[in-house]
Protein backbone atom coordinates (compact mmCIF):
# COMPACT_ATOMS: atom_id res chain seq x y z
CA UNK A 1 0.00 0.00 0.00
CA UNK A 2 1.51 3.21 -0.76
CA UNK A 3 2.91 5.23 1.97
CA UNK A 4 1.56 8.28 3.36
CA UNK A 5 4.45 10.75 2.48
CA UNK A 6 4.70 9.37 -0.79
CA UNK A 7 1.32 10.35 -1.86
CA UNK A 8 2.30 13.73 -0.26
CA UNK A 9 5.28 13.42 -2.02
CA UNK A 10 3.80 12.67 -5.87
CA UNK A 11 0.69 15.16 -5.17
CA UNK A 12 -1.33 11.95 -6.56
CA UNK A 13 -4.75 13.32 -7.75
CA UNK A 14 -8.24 12.13 -5.55
CA UNK A 15 -11.71 13.01 -6.12
CA UNK A 16 -12.36 16.70 -5.94
CA UNK A 17 -15.31 16.93 -3.20
CA UNK A 18 -17.55 19.85 -2.42
CA UNK A 19 -17.51 18.35 1.15
CA UNK A 20 -16.23 20.31 3.62
CA UNK A 21 -13.66 18.77 6.48
CA UNK A 22 -13.08 21.02 9.00
CA UNK A 23 -13.68 19.04 11.98
CA UNK A 24 -13.47 21.45 15.03
CA UNK A 25 -12.24 24.33 13.61
CA UNK A 26 -8.96 25.80 13.82
CA UNK A 27 -8.70 26.47 17.92
CA UNK A 28 -10.84 23.01 18.17
CA UNK A 29 -7.52 21.45 16.74
CA UNK A 30 -5.53 23.38 18.54
CA UNK A 31 -7.20 22.57 22.19
CA UNK A 32 -7.22 19.07 20.98
CA UNK A 33 -3.04 19.37 20.30
CA UNK A 34 -2.43 21.05 23.75
CA UNK A 35 -4.42 18.71 25.82
CA UNK A 36 -1.73 15.79 24.14
CA UNK A 37 1.17 17.94 24.44
CA UNK A 38 0.66 17.90 28.40
CA UNK A 39 0.67 14.42 28.67
CA UNK A 40 3.21 14.02 26.07
CA UNK A 41 6.60 11.55 27.70
CA UNK A 42 9.21 14.05 28.18
CA UNK A 43 11.49 12.14 25.37
CA UNK A 44 8.36 11.89 22.91
CA UNK A 45 7.79 15.47 23.40
CA UNK A 46 11.02 16.42 22.48
CA UNK A 47 11.12 13.97 19.57
CA UNK A 48 7.48 15.69 18.54
CA UNK A 49 9.06 18.97 18.47
CA UNK A 50 12.04 18.40 16.45
CA UNK A 51 9.82 16.60 13.98
CA UNK A 52 6.72 19.67 13.79
CA UNK A 53 10.62 22.09 12.80
CA UNK A 54 11.23 20.42 9.39
CA UNK A 55 10.27 21.81 6.61
CA UNK A 56 7.54 19.88 4.80
CA UNK A 57 4.76 20.82 2.07
CA UNK A 58 3.33 24.86 2.90
CA UNK A 59 4.73 23.98 6.20
CA UNK A 60 5.08 27.40 7.92
CA UNK A 61 5.04 30.12 10.94
CA UNK A 62 1.02 29.34 11.39
CA UNK A 63 1.71 25.90 11.88
CA UNK A 64 5.43 25.52 13.38
CA UNK A 65 4.59 24.07 16.27
CA UNK A 66 2.98 20.87 17.89
CA UNK A 67 -0.13 22.53 18.84
CA UNK A 68 -0.28 24.76 15.72
CA UNK A 69 0.92 22.33 13.07
CA UNK A 70 -2.72 20.61 14.16
CA UNK A 71 -4.05 22.78 11.51
CA UNK A 72 -1.32 22.09 8.89
CA UNK A 73 -3.88 19.24 7.02
CA UNK A 74 -6.64 21.99 6.66
CA UNK A 75 -3.79 24.32 5.52
CA UNK A 76 -2.49 22.88 2.75
CA UNK A 77 -6.46 21.76 1.24
CA UNK A 78 -5.99 25.63 0.19
CA UNK A 79 -2.85 24.51 -2.40
CA UNK A 80 -4.07 20.83 -3.40
CA UNK A 81 -7.33 18.95 -2.97
CA UNK A 82 -5.10 15.31 -3.00
CA UNK A 83 -6.28 14.63 0.56
CA UNK A 84 -9.69 15.88 1.06
CA UNK A 85 -11.40 11.99 1.22
CA UNK A 86 -8.50 11.56 4.07
CA UNK A 87 -10.35 13.93 6.88
CA UNK A 88 -13.71 11.68 7.36
CA UNK A 89 -15.32 8.26 6.44
CA UNK A 90 -18.54 8.16 5.42
CA UNK A 91 -20.46 5.38 7.99
CA UNK A 92 -23.89 5.29 6.91
CA UNK A 93 -26.71 6.72 9.08
CA UNK A 94 -30.47 6.18 8.56
CA UNK A 95 -32.29 9.69 8.95
CA UNK A 96 -35.77 7.58 8.97
CA UNK A 97 -34.91 5.18 11.36
CA UNK A 98 -31.75 6.32 13.86
CA UNK A 99 -32.05 3.00 15.05
CA UNK A 100 -31.87 1.26 11.14
CA UNK A 101 -28.03 -0.03 10.90
CA UNK A 102 -27.54 0.19 7.00
CA UNK A 103 -23.76 0.77 7.61
CA UNK A 104 -22.81 -2.06 4.80
CA UNK A 105 -25.41 -0.70 1.99
CA UNK A 106 -23.19 2.52 1.67
CA UNK A 107 -19.20 1.53 1.70
CA UNK A 108 -16.79 4.51 1.99
CA UNK A 109 -14.55 5.15 -0.01
CA UNK A 110 -11.42 3.17 0.46
CA UNK A 111 -8.87 5.99 1.28
CA UNK A 112 -10.87 7.82 4.46
CA UNK A 113 -9.51 8.76 7.99
CA UNK A 114 -9.44 4.95 9.11
CA UNK A 115 -6.66 4.21 5.84
CA UNK A 116 -4.68 7.61 6.54
CA UNK A 117 -4.48 7.30 10.64
CA UNK A 118 -3.31 3.47 9.79
CA UNK A 119 -0.45 4.86 7.27
CA UNK A 120 0.76 7.58 9.61
CA UNK A 121 1.10 5.13 12.58
CA UNK A 122 3.00 2.82 10.51
CA UNK A 123 5.45 5.83 8.66
CA UNK A 124 5.70 6.65 12.45
CA UNK A 125 6.50 3.27 13.75
CA UNK A 126 9.01 2.37 10.97
CA UNK A 127 12.62 3.20 11.52
CA UNK A 128 13.50 3.03 7.93
CA UNK A 129 10.84 6.21 7.28
CA UNK A 130 12.87 8.71 6.51
CA UNK A 131 12.68 12.58 8.90
CA UNK A 132 10.95 13.93 6.01
CA UNK A 133 8.19 11.53 5.95
CA UNK A 134 7.53 10.71 9.63
CA UNK A 135 7.18 14.92 9.95
CA UNK A 136 4.68 14.83 7.22
CA UNK A 137 2.83 11.52 9.20
CA UNK A 138 2.99 13.02 12.27
CA UNK A 139 1.41 16.33 11.15
CA UNK A 140 -1.42 14.50 9.69
CA UNK A 141 -2.24 12.17 12.65
CA UNK A 142 -1.98 15.76 14.72
CA UNK A 143 -5.18 16.82 12.80
CA UNK A 144 -6.82 13.53 11.75
CA UNK A 145 -7.24 12.10 15.61
CA UNK A 146 -9.05 15.46 15.98
CA UNK A 147 -11.14 15.16 13.34
CA UNK A 148 -12.14 11.13 13.68
CA UNK A 149 -13.92 12.15 17.23
CA UNK A 150 -16.18 14.53 15.58
CA UNK A 151 -19.08 12.24 14.88
CA UNK A 152 -20.03 13.86 11.51
CA UNK A 153 -16.82 13.30 10.14
CA UNK A 154 -17.76 9.18 10.86
CA UNK A 155 -21.24 9.77 9.68
CA UNK A 156 -23.57 10.81 6.41
CA UNK A 157 -27.13 10.70 6.89
CA UNK A 158 -29.09 8.66 3.88
CA UNK A 159 -33.14 9.48 3.79
CA UNK A 160 -35.68 10.22 0.55
CA UNK A 161 -34.09 13.72 0.59
CA UNK A 162 -30.63 12.62 0.86
CA UNK A 163 -30.50 9.69 -1.71
CA UNK A 164 -26.67 10.24 -2.02
CA UNK A 165 -25.97 11.01 1.68
CA UNK A 166 -25.75 14.29 3.46
CA UNK A 167 -21.73 14.53 3.25
CA UNK A 168 -21.59 14.54 7.46
CA UNK A 169 -24.71 17.30 7.48
CA UNK A 170 -22.75 19.62 5.41
CA UNK A 171 -26.28 19.34 3.41
CA UNK A 172 -27.97 19.13 6.93
CA UNK A 173 -29.45 22.82 5.98
CA UNK A 174 -29.73 24.76 8.88
CA UNK A 175 -31.36 28.51 9.97
CA UNK A 176 -30.22 31.12 12.64
CA UNK A 177 -26.70 30.97 13.40
CA UNK A 178 -25.79 27.62 11.19
CA UNK A 179 -25.33 27.62 7.72
CA UNK A 180 -26.27 23.57 8.54
CA UNK A 181 -25.43 20.90 10.96
CA UNK A 182 -21.86 20.06 9.72
CA UNK A 183 -20.63 23.50 10.49
CA UNK A 184 -22.73 23.83 13.99
CA UNK A 185 -20.82 20.70 15.23
CA UNK A 186 -17.01 21.87 13.96
CA UNK A 187 -17.80 24.64 15.88
CA UNK A 188 -18.81 22.72 18.85
CA UNK A 189 -22.52 24.12 19.04
CA UNK A 190 -20.59 27.40 20.22
CA UNK A 191 -18.15 26.13 22.06
CA UNK A 192 -15.17 26.73 20.37
CA UNK A 193 -15.33 30.64 18.68
CA UNK A 194 -12.12 29.93 16.44
CA UNK A 195 -10.78 33.47 17.53
CA UNK A 196 -6.99 32.57 17.53
CA UNK A 197 -5.06 33.39 15.00
CA UNK A 198 -1.92 31.58 13.63
CA UNK A 199 1.15 32.08 14.45
CA UNK A 200 -0.36 33.02 17.64
CA UNK A 201 -0.23 36.47 18.37
CA UNK A 202 -0.35 37.57 22.12
CA UNK A 203 -0.81 36.22 25.53
CA UNK A 204 -4.35 36.66 25.64
CA UNK A 205 -5.32 34.13 22.67
CA UNK A 206 -2.15 31.84 24.17
CA UNK A 207 -4.47 32.16 27.65
CA UNK A 208 -7.60 31.49 25.68
CA UNK A 209 -6.08 28.37 23.90
CA UNK A 210 -4.61 26.98 27.39
CA UNK A 211 -8.15 28.03 29.51
CA UNK A 212 -10.33 26.09 27.13
CA UNK A 213 -7.85 23.19 27.13
CA UNK A 214 -7.83 23.09 30.68
CA UNK A 215 -11.36 23.61 31.20
CA UNK A 216 -11.52 20.33 29.11
CA UNK A 217 -9.46 18.63 31.38
CA UNK A 218 -11.19 19.39 34.32
CA UNK A 219 -14.49 18.46 33.06
CA UNK A 220 -12.71 14.60 31.66
CA UNK A 221 -9.12 14.32 33.46
CA UNK A 222 -6.46 12.43 32.03
CA UNK A 223 -6.20 8.73 33.03
CA UNK A 224 -2.84 6.61 32.82
CA UNK A 225 -3.10 3.20 30.94
CA UNK A 226 -1.23 0.99 29.27
CA UNK A 227 -0.09 1.98 25.85
CA UNK A 228 -1.39 0.38 22.80
CA UNK A 229 -2.26 0.94 19.25
CA UNK A 230 -5.59 1.28 18.37
CA UNK A 231 -7.50 0.18 15.92
CA UNK A 232 -8.84 3.60 14.40
CA UNK A 233 -12.24 1.98 12.98
CA UNK A 234 -13.19 1.60 16.33
CA UNK A 235 -12.92 5.41 16.98
CA UNK A 236 -15.19 5.59 13.76
CA UNK A 237 -17.83 3.77 14.75
CA UNK A 238 -18.07 5.16 17.89
CA UNK A 239 -18.20 8.83 16.55
CA UNK A 240 -20.92 7.21 14.06
CA UNK A 241 -22.84 6.01 16.97
CA UNK A 242 -22.74 9.50 18.29
CA UNK A 243 -23.43 11.17 15.24
CA UNK A 244 -27.21 8.77 14.91
CA UNK A 245 -28.06 8.77 18.79
CA UNK A 246 -26.81 12.58 19.49
CA UNK A 247 -26.01 14.81 16.13
CA UNK A 248 -28.94 13.99 13.94
CA UNK A 249 -31.73 13.31 17.51
CA UNK A 250 -33.37 16.63 18.42
CA UNK A 251 -32.95 18.71 14.99
CA UNK A 252 -34.49 18.78 11.77
CA UNK A 253 -33.37 19.87 8.32
CA UNK A 254 -34.47 23.60 7.50
CA UNK A 255 -34.85 24.49 11.01
CA UNK A 256 -33.40 26.47 13.57
CA UNK A 257 -31.51 24.90 16.27
CA UNK A 258 -32.83 24.55 20.04
CA UNK A 259 -30.64 25.78 23.25
CA UNK A 260 -31.48 22.34 24.51
CA UNK A 261 -29.64 21.30 21.27
CA UNK A 262 -26.44 23.65 21.06
CA UNK A 263 -26.04 22.76 24.96
CA UNK A 264 -25.86 19.20 24.34
CA UNK A 265 -23.52 19.87 21.47
CA UNK A 266 -21.10 21.67 23.37
CA UNK A 267 -21.31 18.93 26.34
CA UNK A 268 -20.94 16.63 23.74
CA UNK A 269 -17.78 18.83 22.40
CA UNK A 270 -16.06 18.99 25.59
CA UNK A 271 -16.27 15.02 25.81
CA UNK A 272 -14.79 14.43 22.27
CA UNK A 273 -12.17 17.12 22.84
CA UNK A 274 -11.00 15.24 25.83
CA UNK A 275 -11.24 12.06 24.25
CA UNK A 276 -8.99 13.42 21.39
CA UNK A 277 -6.50 14.82 23.49
CA UNK A 278 -5.66 11.92 25.43
CA UNK A 279 -5.82 9.52 22.91
CA UNK A 280 -3.71 11.38 20.74
CA UNK A 281 -0.94 11.42 23.56
CA UNK A 282 -1.46 7.84 24.62
CA UNK A 283 -0.71 7.06 20.50
CA UNK A 284 2.49 9.20 20.43
CA UNK A 285 3.66 8.16 23.68
CA UNK A 286 3.22 4.13 22.58
CA UNK A 287 4.77 4.64 19.15
CA UNK A 288 7.66 6.38 20.26
CA UNK A 289 8.67 5.28 23.47
CA UNK A 290 12.11 4.37 24.45
CA UNK A 291 14.18 2.85 26.85
CA UNK A 292 11.67 0.26 27.92
CA UNK A 293 12.43 -0.88 31.56
CA UNK A 294 14.67 -3.41 32.57
CA UNK A 295 15.38 -4.73 35.67
CA UNK A 296 18.97 -3.94 37.09
CA UNK A 297 18.73 -5.06 40.78
CA UNK A 298 16.72 -7.41 42.78
CA UNK A 299 16.91 -9.24 46.24
CA UNK A 300 14.33 -11.28 48.43
CA UNK A 301 15.00 -9.92 52.11
CA UNK A 302 12.76 -11.27 55.15
CA UNK A 303 10.02 -11.76 53.25
CA UNK A 304 10.43 -8.62 50.91
CA UNK A 305 10.89 -8.67 47.12
CA UNK A 306 12.50 -5.11 46.07
CA UNK A 307 14.05 -4.56 42.49
CA UNK A 308 15.16 -1.73 40.63
CA UNK A 309 14.64 -0.36 36.94
CA UNK A 310 16.25 2.04 35.02
CA UNK A 311 13.54 5.11 34.35
CA UNK A 312 12.46 8.12 32.27
CA UNK A 313 12.16 11.13 34.31
CA UNK A 314 8.52 12.16 33.85
CA UNK A 315 7.86 8.88 32.50
CA UNK A 316 5.01 6.52 34.14
CA UNK A 317 5.18 3.14 35.05
CA UNK A 318 2.96 0.04 36.56
CA UNK A 319 4.21 -2.52 38.37
CA UNK A 320 2.27 -6.01 38.10
CA UNK A 321 2.25 -9.50 39.37
CA UNK A 322 0.89 -12.68 39.30
CA UNK A 323 1.11 -16.19 41.49
CA UNK A 324 1.75 -17.85 37.90
CA UNK A 325 3.65 -17.52 35.14
CA UNK A 326 1.10 -18.86 33.34
CA UNK A 327 -1.80 -16.96 34.37
CA UNK A 328 -4.11 -14.96 31.72
CA UNK A 329 -4.22 -11.57 33.89
CA UNK A 330 -1.54 -9.53 35.64
CA UNK A 331 -3.01 -7.80 38.91
CA UNK A 332 -1.84 -3.92 39.17
CA UNK A 333 -0.41 -2.77 42.21
CA UNK A 334 1.07 0.37 41.98
CA UNK A 335 1.46 3.23 39.09
CA UNK A 336 4.92 5.31 39.54
CA UNK A 337 5.94 8.35 38.07
CA UNK A 338 9.85 8.45 37.76
CA UNK A 339 11.68 11.74 39.18
CA UNK A 340 15.23 10.40 38.69
CA UNK A 341 16.64 7.24 36.26
CA UNK A 342 15.88 4.92 38.14
CA UNK A 343 12.79 3.45 40.57
CA UNK A 344 13.00 1.04 43.51
CA UNK A 345 10.02 -1.10 44.04
CA UNK A 346 9.67 -3.38 47.81
CA UNK A 347 6.48 -5.56 48.21
CA UNK A 348 6.10 -7.78 50.80
CA UNK A 349 5.48 -11.37 49.73
CA UNK A 350 3.29 -14.05 51.16
CA UNK A 351 2.97 -16.66 48.08
CA UNK A 352 5.58 -19.41 47.50
CA UNK A 353 6.21 -17.85 44.10
CA UNK A 354 5.48 -14.30 42.93
CA UNK A 355 5.79 -13.02 39.80
CA UNK A 356 6.47 -9.09 39.02
CA UNK A 357 6.85 -6.65 36.21
CA UNK A 358 7.28 -2.65 35.43
CA UNK A 359 5.69 -1.87 31.98
CA UNK A 360 5.38 1.98 30.60
CA UNK A 361 1.76 3.55 31.07
CA UNK A 362 0.70 6.83 29.01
Amino acid sequence: MTKTANLLTTLCICLSLSRAALAWNGEGHMVVAQIAYNHLDPEVRARCDMLVTQAVYHSSSANSNFVTAACWADDIKSFTSAYSTWHYIDLAVSLTNLSEIITNSYPPPSTNIVWAIQQCISTLQNPASTLSNQAVALRFLLHFVGDIQQPLHCADGYSASFPSGDAGGNGFTLTGDWSNLHFLWDAGGGFLADSISRPIANTNQLATLTNKAAAVESAYPYSLSVGTIPDPMVWAQEGWNIARTNAYVGITINSTPTVAYTNQAQATTVWRMAMGGQRLAKLLNTIMVTNPPVATATTLTSGNFTFSWGTVSGRAYRVQCKQQITDAVWSNLTDIIATTNSITFTNAVSQPQQFYRAIVVN
